[in-house]
Order: C-alpha cells, then sequence, then structure tokens
C-alpha cells in the first residue's frame, strides 16, 4: 500500500526523472530538478520554482517569467535602468537561477551576476537546457562564491542597481540580510542606486528585517505586491519586491511609472538582524 501511494503521488515521476540524464542534479546545496511541460521547461531547487523558460520561438525563449515578469517589482526596476541611470547602467544580480533577470539586459550595460552554486552555473549556461543566458546576455560576468565575500571585495559605488534573489527554497539566508550585509551594499550601490530585495515566502514575513535595515542605514524603501492576472500567458507568480535607494528620486520615479510601489512599515521594536543575533520566530506567518 505505500509503494502504491508513493507512485500515484509522483514517485514513479521521480524516479523516471532520476533516470534521465542531465533531469536531475545534486549539490552540496540541494537537488535540482529539470522538467518539461507543454511549451515550457522548469528548474526547481526543492520545493521551489527557480526559473521556468517558454519553449519555440526565440522571442518566446527571451520572455522573462515567474517572478520575474515585467509586472513585477525587479520587472519594473530593470525597465527604469535607462532613465534613471543611462545605457551605460551597472547592474548586479545575486543568484542566478535558469539566468532570467539577463533578458532586460540592453546594449552597453555591465552586468555582473553572484551565485554561490557551480551546479546552478552549469544548468544555466553550460548544458544547453536553458537558452535565456545563450540568447539575451552570451558573454556573462558570473562570480561563483558567497555573495557578500564576493561583494565586499567589489569597487566602492560600482553598481547602479543590485537585485538580491539568494533563496534557496523557502530557507532565509540570513547573513545575507543583516545589518553589516546592507552595509556592503549601501558601499557598492552607487549613492543614488537601487537595491531590489525578493521577500516572497511562504512562511516568513521578511519585511520587517528590511524596514529595521533601511531604516538604520538610511534607506528610503518601498515594496510592490505583484499579483498577476489569470489571463497573462507568460507563466506569471506572484511576487513580493522591496526596492531601497537613498535618493528619494529613485523611488520616486518608480512610483511614479507603477502607482502599486507603497512605503514599508516597520515594525515596532524590531531590530536589524546583525551578525551576532537574527531570528525568525517573530516573523513566522499566521502567529502575529
Amino acid at each position: 500500500m505505500l509503494a502504491s501511494t508513493l507512485v500515484m503521488f509522483g514517485g514513479y515521476r521521480a524516479l523516471e526523472l532520476s533516470a534521465e540524464r542531465g533531469a536531475r542534479e545534486r549539490s552540496y546545496f540541494g537537488v535540482y530538478t529539470v522538467r518539461d511541460g507543454e511549451g515550457v521547461r522548469e528548474l526547481d531547487h526543492g520545493t521551489t520554482v527557480h526559473g521556468i523558460q517558454l519553449r519555440g520561438s526565440p522571442a518566446r525563449e527571451r520572455t522573462p517569467t515567474t517572478y520575474y515578469v515585467a509586472g513585477s517589482g525587479v520587472g519594473q526596476a530593470m525597465q527604469a535602468l535607462g532613465p534613471l541611470y543611462g545605457p551605460a547602467a551597472r547592474v548586479g544580480v545575486v543568484g542566478l537561477g535558469t539566468g532570467t533577470l539577463s533578458c532586460y539586459a540592453r546594449p552597453g550595460e555591465q552586468w555582473r551576476f553572484y551565485e554561490i552554486d557551480p551546479a546552478v552555473v552549469r544548468i544555466a549556461r553550460d548544458t544547453g537546457q536553458f537558452s535565456y543566458l545563450s540568447r539575451c546576455l552570451p558573454d556573462p560576468v558570473i562570480r561563483i562564491g558567497d555573495a557578500r565575500i564576493a561583494l565586499a571585495a567589489e569597487r566602492t559605488a560600482s553598481l547602479d542597481l543590485l537585485a538580491l534573489d539568494a533563496f534557496s527554497s523557502d530557507t532565509v539566508p540570513m547573513h545575507l540580510m543583516t545589518r553589516e550585509a546592507f552595509a556592503t551594499y549601501g558601499r557598492v550601490v552607487s549613492r543614488n542606486g537601487l537595491l531590489l530585495v525578493h521577500i516572497s515566502n511562504r512562511y516568513i514575513d521578511l519585511e520587517p528585517v528590511v524596514a529595521a535595515a533601511a531604516r538604520e542605514a538610511g534607506w528610503r524603501a518601498v515594496h510592490l505586491l505583484y499579483r498577476p492576472s489569470p489571463l497573462d500567458a507568460d507563466h506569471p507568480s506572484p511576487s513580493d519586491w522591496i526596492a531601497l535607494s537613498r535618493d528619494p528620486r529613485a523611488i520616486a520615479l518608480l512610483r511614479q511609472r507603477n502607482s502599486g510601489w507603497e512605503p514599508i512599515v516597520a515594525r515596532e521594536g524590531m531590530a536589524a538582524w546583525t551578525d551576532d543575533y537574527s531570528t525568525i520566530l517573530p516573523l513566522l506567518k499566521g502567529l502575529w
């Protein structure tokens, strides 16, 4: 009965995927699974979708999907790069995934990715399973290793936009969310630059953590809760993004382009996480 139940609820397909060459890869950071569906290819990490690519024409394969669609917070910020920073904008992305965000890159811009897991780099760039990078940014700069260490080695004010999207399943990378980490971001991002933080999470409300760090470091911060229409065809996912800047004009431009950006609310008594202390207990959804 147990064996039959496992087969009924996806066990047989899991065995098939394990037998398919290149469909499943394990690293220190977990198991990655590549699945093909009707007109799409998907990368899963644990229980979380790390990227979906539309298949077929070159235009479809260059279309951002899931948490990165044009209407999402990061999609809105990427589309504002030109008006904010001109044709030579400098962009950093923490977390490569399938390379979806590379399809916002325009000629003349300088992009670099920070990815801790070489297995993700292989899947996104080297195996041919996903073509975002090859179609949109064929010679990407990728720093392999812990993003915080890599960013600490970057020049001051060397980025105009930094997107922080480094979650493994629903696990929070706490060392990327501390007061000290935000000090590093503040040094690397230009004075009028933008920091985008992806806080979508099924179990933990991360907005108070970012709000506390923003308040202490003098960032202005707004968030965009994106909820796709059932009619959208680009495989969008609901997403929550926070945009931070020390320049009120950058935040004002985002809000001018999309009225959905709203100021984030700091929780009374909530202090920023530090390298010495952090806890998710006050942030668990459904408890407060």
